[in-house]
């Protein structure tokens, strides 16, 4: 259920803040929304104005910019990947990928895959908090902006924001030793506001995504490496996925897509697809 909420008002002031009615639903409210308030002796969200892009789990609306942080340890989830990049260009988000650690045995691997994958689809940077390296570029990209930090749990997005705030604010942590998973160290999502105006939600660790409801056909217009061979395909409006004689595939079988790549999207069309034609359940 809803719980209490933090509002900067107009003025710049914060009020502690209680969600009325529907508004104590889960997901009803997203960290970013515009409300409306009212303020007697305690604050109460009224209503929410219309969001201009949102995201699902993590729930955060109106951002401009999502930066999705990787590192050779935890392993990239790169499914996740795809699936915050979709989400993003379906809500109009520019997608920046941060490969993080770079001072870390593994990151060059990390950011060929990325590179080979990725390039066509999002601004891709090499950084490290330890030594700053790529920082100044990605701030020159995320000034003046919204952005949400997205990635699996300690991957470093506190210890980015740290960096970026020159300070240890957010709550750094370490690796659990079992299976090399991430701990959540961060326990709510927080908007910081620097100097120069820009924005950075800081969003909790997580390993799932809710992609946006749409039809399966329209999958394919997000793998731009797709687009070279599609016109190729023997049917037209190919899905690339059970039709015969389909170029991307032959692409893909020729090493000119990356098979990694292609098998995620296949797995992507299958679950798209499942809830697509359960839509009216």
């Amino acid at each position: 259920m809803g719980g209490v909420y933090t509002v900067v008002t107009q003025e710049g002031e914060t009020v502690k803040c209680y969600p009325r009615g529907k508004l104590k639903s889960n997901g009803a409210l997203f960290i970013g929304d515009i409300v409306n308030i009212a303020v007697d002796k305690e604050g109460i969200i009224e209503s929410v104005e219309p969001r201009k892009t949102q995201l699902v789990r993590p729930y955060v609306s109106n951002m401009d910019c999502i930066v999705i942080v990787l590192a050779p340890l935890p392993k990239p989830d790169m499914m996740l990947v795809d699936k915050l990049i979709i989400g993003a260009a379906e809500n109009g988000i520019v997608p920046i990928i941060c490969v993080n650690k770079a001072d870390m045995e593994g990151a060059d691997k990390v950011a060929e895959e990325v590179a080979s994958d990725y390039k066509d689809e999002a601004d891709i940077l090499v950084i490290s908090t330890q030594t700053n390296q790529g920082i100044p570029e990605l701030m020159d990209k995320i000034k003046g902006k919204y952005v949400c930090l997205a990635g699996q749990s300690a991957v470093g997005k506190s210890s980015l924001i740290n960096c970026i705030l020159g300070s240890d604010k957010q709550l750094t942590g370490d690796l659990s030793k079992k299976g090399d998973r991430g701990k959540n160290t961060t326990r709510h999502i927080e908007i910081i506001t620097l100097a120069d105006g820009t924005k950075i939600a800081d969003t909790c660790g997580f390993n799932k995504l809710e992609l946006p409801l749409f039809e399966p056909s329209r999958l394919s217009t997000y793998y731009a490496e797709f687009d070279e061979y599609a016109d190729k395909c023997k049917f037209r409006g190919c899905n690339h996925y059970k039709e015969s004689d389909c170029a991307v595939k032959r692409a893909v079988e020729e090493g000119k897509i990356a098979k990694s790549r292609y098998d995620r999207y296949i797995a992507l069309f299958s679950h798209i697809e499942s809830r697509w034609n359960r839509r009216y359940d």
